[in-house]
């Protein structure tokens, strides 16, 4: 019998002057097709069809030239500079932007043909580009998308691959910065009664976003073994995160696991539970004793979840953004994103003149700055706090009985204009 062949190792057949291959390859939406070489050897044939699948799966060859694509330039990119040389988030987002946006938008041109011209039309392209959900992209993802192929680009330039970097000439459109969401007070207060009222996990989980203003991953990632009922606090330094499968032929692209960081440093902190959030937490650990008595073995008791589907796995976010607008309609509130929740809470925080630097440190922000630029059209009460120092400042320049500054110190009106 005929020896039986491996999987992908593809068939030789002779000819007249040698041997035919035939070889089996994934394309761009990963079915399988073939290819075909020829060659005096078998060798010959084997090494001519590595240097051919490596072109037809947009893989970048060994011997690396700026007459590469872009596609392929950015798969060994992102196989030798990227995996294993930043965090996992990074290696996620960036693997996402690759095969989204620049290798469906840019990846078929040779590398060296990049301009910055031709760089500038893709940014507004991508500004212009469905979301998915009857918009366009948001200009943050257009800034991600520029970032990524700048490194990119950067690193061809710097292994001498391009001459230079066209991405330093390309002109970047204009992204305004959109104002934060965030719930009207009466909303606020609805949304939490009506989830309150409802009872499940799930409407608890958005409680807890209203009442904690932690981020999407964290709360997901949230483990009972971080939550300390007899301190009362709550200890928030890990987050869930979907990550890149290494197994080629697993089902799904992407793996959700619990990664031991957050998004800096600074998002790592300890926050104190008030007795409405402990009573919360108690309700859900009570709602999933009931599911471990349901489902015995089956409960994913490993992942210990404070937040979990009634199997005590991860929960799905597009399952959960579902479930949230279906919440919102059934409470007659308008839409809005999971993250606004974040802001809510940071919002009614503000309303009860709390100090900016405690909600920074609460939210878990790099620095204070961020707190300041991102709440600024919610802290009146902080403004005018500044203007009464300062008219107190005035007052003191002068003696005691002088309320005001005196008439004749202040310009005429004919002066205004000098």
């Amino acid at each position: 019998m005929a020896k039986r062949r491996r999987n992908g190792e593809g068939c030789f057949s002779k000819n007249g002057n040698g041997f035919d291959y035939r070889f089996p390859y994934k394309d761009e939406c990963g079915k399988t097709k073939y290819g075909y070489v020829y060659g005096k050897t078998q060798e010959i044939c084997l090494e001519k069809a590595e240097k051919r699948k490596a072109e037809l799966e947009g893989r970048c060859p060994e011997d690396i030239t700026g007459n590469v694509t872009v596609e392929q330039w950015a798969n060994y990119w992102f196989d030798n500079y990227v995996v294993g040389h930043v965090k996992i988030t990074t290696i996620n987002d960036d693997r996402s932007i690759l095969d989204k946006h620049i290798i469906p938008g840019i990846g078929h041109r040779p590398l060296n043909s990049i301009k910055g011209l031709r760089l500038t039309k893709f940014y507004n392209d991508c500004l212009k580009k469905s979301n998915g959900r009857g918009g366009t992209l948001d200009p943050k993802t257009v800034k991600n998308i520029r970032a990524v192929v700048n490194r990119m680009f950067e690193c061809a330039y710097q292994n001498e691959l391009i001459k230079e970097n066209p991405n330093r000439k390309a002109k970047y459109p204009k992204c305004t910065k959109k104002e934060t969401q965030i719930l009207s007070q009466e909303d606020y207060d609805k949304l939490i009664k009506y989830c309150c009222e409802q009872g499940t996990q799930w409407d608890m989980l958005i409680v807890f976003f209203l009442c904690v203003g932690s981020r999407l991953g964290e709360t997901l990632g949230l483990q009972w073994s971080k939550i300390n009922f007899q301190k009362h606090e709550i200890r928030i330094d890990q987050q869930m995160q979907p990550v890149i499968h290494n197994d080629k032929t697993y089902k799904y692209k992407y793996k959700k696991q619990i990664i031991d960081f957050t998004k800096t440093k600074s998002s790592n902190r300890t926050i104190p539970m008030f007795p409405e959030v402990e009573q919360i937490l108690r309700h859900v650990r009570k709602l999933q004793a009931e599911n471990k008595m349901k489902l015995g073995q089956k409960y994913c008791r490993d992942l210990d979840l404070v937040f979990a589907r009634d199997d005590g796995y991860f929960i799905c976010d597009t399952t959960f953004r579902a479930f949230v607008n279906k919440r919102l309609a059934e409470a007659g509130i308008e839409h809005h994103k999971i993250h606004s929740f974040r802001h809510s809470c940071a919002t009614t925080l503000f309303e009860e003149k709390a100090d900016i630097k405690k909600v920074s440190k609460w939210l878990g922000h790099s620095c204070i700055g961020i707190t300041l630029d991102t709440y600024t059209h919610v802290l009146p009460h902080h403004l005018e706090e500044l203007a009464e120092l300062q008219s107190n400042r005035f007052k003191r320049i002068f003696s005691s009985n002088e309320k005001e500054i005196p008439d004749e110190m202040l310009p005429q009106q004919d002066d205004w204009g000098a």
